[in-house]
């Protein structure tokens, strides 16, 4: 950001009337149009007073080549010439290069080496937070020298704040800073001109002794100016939580910056030291340097008055809240921010409400407002005769505190503050939460925000967000009819819509970008620690890339996606031990039948003559008894060769068909007579006597009935025999081949299964 130049003549930093001359604000001067490219529009000149701040390269170079910065200044607003100068002879380290100076259509110009697009503003904005002793270290060790080789050339800068101290690069955590923007800064300050000066800088890094109109200008301000910004890196936060012009003078004017919050001992004595009010007792160069060598210089005195404050108006009357008596609108403003409860009594009760109107009324007239405020002010006084809604706090906070950034009940409603308060309810904070439940209620308060700094586009993060809202539980329905997600049982109490997925989806509006790739990381690595490959938490992954919502399903299911990647793995490894054993149970299978066929067969001609044994007792028996006739004897014995013939082929083809270790005993003939043998033993075998002596009277009975009508017809034994055992051995074989192919199928599965598993 580039700071205003105003001319002492024009009475400070708010009233500069100059006539603008120059033909461009926004583009390259007409007159190097022919040397310069643009690149881009880093600052419009809007008033005369500011530089037109772009980024070319020159004409003739490439795209691909370095940028150069060009600033182009108002005739009345140029630079010092002697500052200019220094800048020009030579790049120094961690200060700004000026490669050319000129005049361009009558207005001086300068030419700089462009030292990256991200400013320590910027980059402290993408990562909020405290930075850790030794990042805080090397920036003031950096600033240190840039800072002590002005001084040395009698050159003060008077605008040292993050705006204006590039980050050049960035290795790690380590970063290189290059202190820039010298429009304002002056040669020999105590000289020529004298040691005071019209207005220059930005409040909040403005040393007490430059906060009057025209102020004093000296190197102790530079280091007043780089306390202010590495207290800022130590707390994570400025020192001095006021932002209006007014409020900012007059509370560095009467305290002393609040360091308490920087824990690091040695860092907070460097604060202090810098941030001492007294210019006398001020560390400088020498100090800061013993410092970095690990030495403890003296602080000076704190808690000394320099100026005393403004003076109040004589109808200041100050309002009170909370025992306190404020007169700054924005001191009340903090106040109501930062307790919410006693806020909303305050305005639930009509004679409160009435004191407040009545305290606004004399702003009417008073402070220089603009058309547009004094009309939000008449409003909100208007409003607040009724019994306000949720959003008169918030307007009320707003009009008394326009330069705070935005914040609801204390907390940054910023991209990185939505993002802390994200993951301050996913953590159970009930503050968080109750917050988050109060912007779930009534999400006109971020409209109201927007008009706040780093809240601009929180109007557009409220339409986004209701957006999400309203989706979030049709997409889980659709998700609980999904195969593989509708049966887990956990499904609709962790997609429900709670406060913290609330959150989840604010942060989602307010960086879409960040938070989708956030999220694709988080499942992404849930993902990478899974033993299997869960195909239904995939197909969130692959629609996610498209639908960020997909991925907060994803990353809300990740228990369950590793619950069930460890059970389909220990169903993989089953199966796979399984597949193993069949493979090698078939090569010992294989193996066995190998060897015992010889066996196998043999049984099979057991069994077949053991079948045959009775006929020749049948049919002899029928011959002695003279029952049948000789025919049918004959007939008999005839049948009895191609008989035992097919008993014979049919048991061996069964026992070579279904072979070694299956069709012995379970479904071999022989092991049908032994079974059948088996069991009138083990019924003798168990006592039981009666049962035993039945069983046999009955057995012997239809024993001798079928002898009887056998030796009538004597023929029927061998052709019923071998009727009897054909159909069993097709029944036998049908059996085996139904259970090898029940083996292979499971096999095939088993196979199928791990293909898909890895193809998923």
């Amino acid at each position: 950001m580039v700071t205003d130049f105003i001319s002492p003549s024009d009475g400070g930093f708010t009233d500069a009337r100059t006539i603008e001359t120059r033909a461009v604000r926004d583009d390259i001067p007409p007159s190097l149009n022919r040397r310069f490219v643009l690149v881009k529009v880093v600052q419009v000149a809007e008033r005369p007073s500011q530089a037109v701040v772009l980024r070319v390269r020159r004409a003739g170079d490439g795209a691909g080549a370095a940028s150069l910065v060009l600033k182009w200044y108002h005739r009345m607003h140029a630079p010092d010439p002697a500052v200019a100068r220094l800048l020009s002879e030579g790049p120094r380290p961690h200060l700004e290069e000026l490669l050319e100076t000129g005049t361009a259509d009558g207005h001086p110009y300068q030419i700089f080496r462009s030292h990256g697009e991200t400013d320590l503003r910027a980059h402290l904005d993408t990562g909020p937070g405290r930075l850790p002793p030794r990042r805080v270290r090397e920036v003031a060790r950096q600033l240190h020298t840039a800072v002590s080789a002005l001084h040395a050339h009698e050159v003060v800068h008077r605008d040292i704040t993050p705006d204006n101290i590039m980050v050049e690069s960035r290795r790690g955590d380590e970063l290189t800073l290059v202190l820039v923007d010298f429009g304002v800064a002056v040669h020999r300050p105590d000289e020529d001109e004298g040691p005071r000066r019209a207005w220059r800088g930005k409040p909040r890094y403005l040393a007490p002794e430059a906060g009057p109109m025209h102020q004093t200008v000296s190197a102790e301000g530079d280091w007043w100016s780089v306390g202010m910004v590495l207290a800022e890196l130590a707390l994570g936060e400025h020192p001095v939580d006021f932002y209006s012009d007014e409020a900012v003078l007059r509370e560095i004017a009467t305290h002393d910056p609040d360091l308490t919050g920087i824990r690091d001992s040695r860092t907070r004595r460097l604060c202090e030291g810098l941030l001492t009010r007294a210019p006398e007792e001020r560390w400088g160069a020498q100090e800061v340097g013993e410092w970095l060598e690990g030495r403890s210089p003296e602080v000076g005195r704190r808690s000394r008055t320099l100026f005393p404050p403004p003076e109040e108006p004589p109808d200041a009357d100050p309002f009170d809240f909370l025992g306190e008596r404020f007169t700054e609108p924005e001191h009340l403003a903090r106040a109501l921010d930062c307790h919410p409860a006693a806020a909303t009594a305050l305005l639930a009760q009509p004679e409160d409400r009435a004191a407040l109107a009545a305290w606004l009324g004399r702003f009417e007239t008073a402070g220089g407002r603009s058309p547009v405020e004094l009309r939000r002010l008449a409003a909100l006084r208007a409003e607040l005769r009724a019994s306000p809604g949720p959003l008169t706090c918030v307007r009320l906070i707003t009009w008394l505190g326009p330069y705070r950034d935005a914040s609801l009940w204390g907390m940054p409603l910023t991209a990185e503050g939505i993002r802390a308060l994200s993951v301050a309810a996913r953590q159970g904070d009930a503050e968080a939460l109750r917050l988050v439940d109060h912007l779930v209620r009534t999400p006109d308060i971020l409209t109201v925000l927007s008009r706040r700094p780093r809240g601009e586009d929180l109007d557009e993060v409220r339409v986004r967000w209701l957006a999400l809202r309203e989706r979030w539980p049709h997409l889980v329905e659709e998700l609980r009819r999904t195969p593989g997600i509708s049966g887990l049982d956990r499904v609709r109490r962790r997609l429900r819509g709670t406060t913290a997925v609330w959150a989840r989806l604010l942060e989602l509006a307010r960086e879409p970008d960040r938070t989708a790739a956030r999220l694709t990381a988080e499942a992404t690595a849930v993902r990478g620690r899974l033993p299997a490959a869960v195909p239904w938490f995939e197909r969130l992954l692959l629609t996610g890339q498209d639908d960020p919502l997909r991925l907060l399903v994803a990353v809300l299911l990740a228990e369950d996606a590793v619950r069930g990647a460890a059970e389909l793995h220990r169903r993989q490894v089953d199966e796979e031990l399984q597949r193993l054993m069949d493979e090698d149970t078939d090569g010992v299978l294989a193996v066995m039948r190998r060897m015992d066929l010889p066996p196998t067969l043999a049984w099979a001609l057991l069994g077949a003559t053991v079948l045959m044994a009775p006929w020749c007792f049948v049919i002899g028996l029928a011959d002695v008894l003279g029952r049948a006739s000789q025919e049918a004897v004959v007939t008999a014995w005839a049948q009895t060769l191609p008989a035992a013939a097919a008993v014979f082929a049919l048991e061996l083809l069964t026992a070579a068909y279904i072979g070694p270790p299956a069709y012995h005993p379970r479904l071999s003939l022989a092991g049908l007579l032994i079974r059948s043998a088996e069991r009138p033993a083990r019924l003798t075998l168990s006592r039981r006597y009666v049962t035993v002596l039945l069983g046999a009277a009955v057995v012997a009975g239809a024993v001798l009935l079928g002898f009887t009508a056998l030796a009538v017809a004597p023929w029927v034994w061998p052709l019923a025999s071998v009727v009897a055992l054909a159909a069993w051995s097709v029944r036998r074989c049908l059996v085996w081949r139904r259970r090898r192919r029940a083996r292979a199928a499971r096999r095939l599965g088993v196979r199928r299964g791990r293909v898909a598993a890895r193809q998923v």
